[in-house]
Formats: C-alpha cells, structure tokens, sequence
C-alpha cells in the first residue's frame, strides 16, 4: 500500500472485491479516498484474482464499470479510466523473474502465469495495451532456447492463457510490429507441441486449445476470444 492510503486500506479493498458486485463499494471508496486509492485499488485486484481466478473475468468488468462510471472521481485533466489504465501498464510483468517460472507450480502461485491471465484479460476488455504485454506472448511461440527447458515451457503455455483470453488482440494493427495472423499463431502453437517443450499434461491441454482457436477452421475472428472457463479449470489443476 502506498504511503497515503486511508487506514485498513488493504482489508477494505479485499471485501470489496470479494463482494458479488464490487462495484459499487469500490466506487465509494474512491470518491472517499481519491488520490491514495487508485493505485491500491488496482495492486488488491492483483491479490483478488491470485485468490480466485475464477472471479478474473467479472473483476476486471468491475474495473470498467467503476472507470467509465459519471460518479468516478477525475485526476485533473485524466478520467479514472486512463488512470486505471495507466496503473495496470506500470504492473504488468514488471514484478516477476526467471525463478517464477523454474521453481513454482502452474497455475495463480506461478506469479508469470498469474501476470499472463491478467494480460490476457487487460487486452480483451481494453484497460491497457503496453508492449510488454505483446511481446510476452511473440516470446513464448518462439520458446526461445536462452531459457532453460521449463522456463520455456512456462512461456508457452502463458503465451497460451493470453491468446485464449485476448482473442483477436494481436491479429489487429494494434499490435503494431507484434502482429501476427491466425495461421501463424496456430503454426508455432502447433510446432511447440511438436518440439516437446511443453511436458505437463494440462498444459498441453492448453496448447491444444491455443492451436486449435486459431486455426483455419475458425470461420470469423470474433470466435478468437473463449471465456474464462477452460484456462480456470486446468490452472486448478496445475496448482493441486
């Protein structure tokens, strides 16, 4: 929490996310506390989604409702909106090294994994787009060789999550230099599974899934972006 957060800041960010609809609660607590909140906000969203990732996908929503709300506070000239937005790009994959992904578990322990979902869902639902984000998914369908075989493995399978999440996002001309075709993408996917980098049972599942979503036999990229459900169903099985 930062230096100028309100009194019990973390525990009252944790119930409210852990509301059915946290929106409407964090919205008070913003308008309460608008200048300590908005970056403590989003560091407990973090917390909330490693607790249950299930809940990733409506948490992220709540993001937006309360972001585009007419009763959210406003920084100067910035919305709440581009604030959130700001934060989440100073967040995403800063805070992880190589041993998060030799030494942990699949699934919301592994914190690259964790960060991948978060991407993944960030890109979907438009609350940032950074180049990191981007290049983290190029990375892992090229599996790169300096990484020792697990770390590889681990890239893929989170190149996976963030495909599977962020659907058409780096088919687009958004992704500028990192864009890529459907067939592409499902090539290296397939080539991956080929090369036996990835060992772990369920995360060939999800390199499956990966392939499979963008091959040709997707008529129509708006059938690029399943739900939540796989990738939540077998990251309870990486971490049992």
């Amino acid at each position: 929490m930062s230096d100028e957060t309100f009194p019990n800041a973390e525990s009252i960010f944790h119930q409210a996310f852990a509301a059915v609809d946290p929106a409407p609660r964090l919205l008070q607590l913003l308008n309460e506390h608008p200048y300590a909140a908005a970056r403590d906000l989003i560091m407990c969203y973090f917390d909330a989604v490693a607790k249950d990732p299930s809940r990733a996908q409506p948490l992220a929503s709540a993001l937006i409702t309360i972001g585009r709300s007419p009763d959210a506070p406003t920084y100067g000239r910035e919305s709440l909106y581009v604030l959130f937005a700001k934060e989440l790009a100073r967040t995403h994959f800063k805070y992880y090294n190589e041993d998060d992904m030799l030494h942990k578990e699949y699934g919301p322990t592994n914190e690259y994994l964790l960060d991948c979902l978060l991407s993944g869902l960030s890109l979907k639902l438009g609350l940032t787009v950074t180049t990191e984000m981007y290049s983290t998914i190029v990375d892992g369908l090229k599996a790169p060789t300096r990484c020792r075989r697990r770390c590889s493995e681990v890239m893929v399978v989170g190149s996976c999550i963030q495909l599977l999440l962020s659907g058409p996002a780096i088919t687009t001309k958004f992704a500028g230099p990192y864009k890529k075709r459907p067939r592409e993408i499902a090539d290296k996917l397939k080539a991956q599974k080929r090369r036996g980098i990835v060992k772990d049972p369920h995360a060939i599942q999800v390199l499956d899934v990966g392939g499979f979503s963008f091959s040709g036999h997707i008529a129509s990229q708006k059938t690029l972006a399943p739900d939540i459900s796989h990738f939540t169903a077998v990251a309870r099985n990486f971490a049992c």
